[in-house]
């Protein structure tokens, strides 16, 4: 396989996967589908770039650089769908520099189709790509000289600076504008990789004017091409990079989401059956097996903010049965155990739900003095998650065990209601 195919593939794959997970999460408003859009453009010129693809579209329509005019016209869209996704997320402001309005849509829309047409027009009558040393064709190398050629390159060319460049200044505007510590690294790094593909026209435009000119270029054919490929592969990796920032952020969330469902999946079978019969009913009808919960990704925060209301709502039905002098005593036996700080607080929780539980479920009496509360939650999911996981395990521990008989004995009808 050739070198520059090698180093193409540093980045066509991971497009792949970006446009992949992005059609998974299937994008439902207008600025998550043009994003799609650019980077399915943007893949598919990375596509068309790999000289087994070109060898096969050569050898299905009978066009030797059959590969070359698609993949030029698809990039150039590629470049002006990030424009105009990064334009649409600047955050408005009263006054806007004049130089905004050259790179509105209609704008936009003006310069790719003159960009596009021309090159159309030009493609015809340049030279045809050259057969590398290595196997691969070689177009750009063939045009070196020739008129009809190099104007179809600068087109295509400037047609991506004339993207990248203002993308620049919008990225680093939105970074500068927001608050969103994630967004404002995302425009960063994306205005670095825009930053950097500015110079790749610049490159190439060398590279042709060389041909019509007395100079010498400084680089050979082949570590020109490298040069091309090195560029092209960071300007995309760090497009790339710079918009997953957010996606990770959401990847994590979603596996620490998934792992505290499956976590509170226990202690909600526990607490669930002293809700209201029609309630849980409809859990049972509505609600996934285990194994289904560890298949299923969407809705996430739906079902973990679903199971940690119905974990809130029976504590809140077993609080009756807690009294005031159980939950001290319950943080005397959980220091006991040896827990101490937030463990021991936790094993306090899981140890007063549980006894009231079965004290509910034998149809004990009412504490004369109920606690205030049982459970310490949060205005905030993942952390009420993270604190009702550590109850959970405290809610089965062995190491608990004696504690739960200890303070059972200790709290029985006659004394609560004594």
């Amino acid at each position: 396989m050739p070198r520059d195919d090698i180093i193409d593939l540093f980045t066509t794959i991971p497009l792949w996967v970006v446009v992949a997970v992005r059609i998974y999460n299937r994008p439902t408003t207008p600025g998550q589908r043009s994003f799609l859009a650019m980077f399915l453009a943007l893949t598919v010129g990375a596509t068309l770039r790999l000289s087994p693809v070109e060898n096969v579209l050569a050898s299905l329509t009978g066009i030797k650089d059959a590969a070359v005019l698609p993949k030029h016209l698809v990039v150039m869209l590629a470049s002006t769908l990030l424009l105009g996704w990064v334009e649409s997320v600047v955050p408005p402001r009263e006054v806007e520099p004049a130089w905004r309005r050259w790179v509105g849509f209609k704008p936009r829309m003006a310069a790719l189709s003159l960009f596009s047409i021309a090159a159309i027009v030009a493609f015809p009558f340049a030279e045809p790509a050259i057969i590398a040393a290595d196997g691969s064709r070689d177009f750009a190398s063939a045009q070196y000289g020739d008129v009809a050629g190099t104007v179809h390159l600068t087109v295509y060319l400037l047609s991506i600076g004339s993207a990248m460049v203002p993308s620049v200044l919008l990225f680093l505007t939105v970074a500068r504008r927001t608050d969103d510590r994630l967004l404002r690294l995302c425009m960063r790094l994306m205005a670095l990789g825009a930053a950097v593909g500015s110079f790749y026209p610049v490159y190439r435009i060398s590279f042709l004017l060389c041909g019509f000119t007395g100079w010498t270029y400084p680089l050979s054919e082949a570590e020109f091409h490298l040069g091309g490929s090195v560029i092209q592969l960071v300007t995309i990796l760090f497009v790339i990079v710079g918009s997953s920032v957010r996606a990770a952020d959401f990847a994590l969330r979603a596996f620490r989401m998934r792992r505290g469902l499956i976590a509170l999946r226990p202690l909600w079978e526990e607490l669930v059956s002293v809700l209201p019969p029609d309630l849980v009913r409809r859990r049972l009808q509505d609600g996934t097996s285990a194994q289904e919960e560890r298949r299923r990704l969407r809705d996430l925060y739906g079902r973990l903010d679903q199971r940690v209301v119905d974990i809130s709502d029976a504590s809140f039905d077993l609080l009756p049965w807690v009294s005031q002098d159980l939950h001290r005593d319950a943080l005397t036996e959980a220091r006991a155990a040896g827990l101490h700080g937030a463990e021991a607080r936790a094993a306090r929780e899981a140890l007063c739900l549980r006894i009231a539980r079965q004290k509910a479920v034998d149809g004990e009496p009412h504490a004369a003095q109920p606690a205030m509360t049982v459970l310490s939650l949060r205005n905030d999911l993942l952390l009420n998650s993270m604190w009702l996981t550590r109850v959970a395990h405290h809610y089965a521990s062995p190491a608990l065990a004696d504690a739960v008989a200890k303070l059972t004995a200790a709290y029985t009808p006659q004394e609560v209601t004594a």
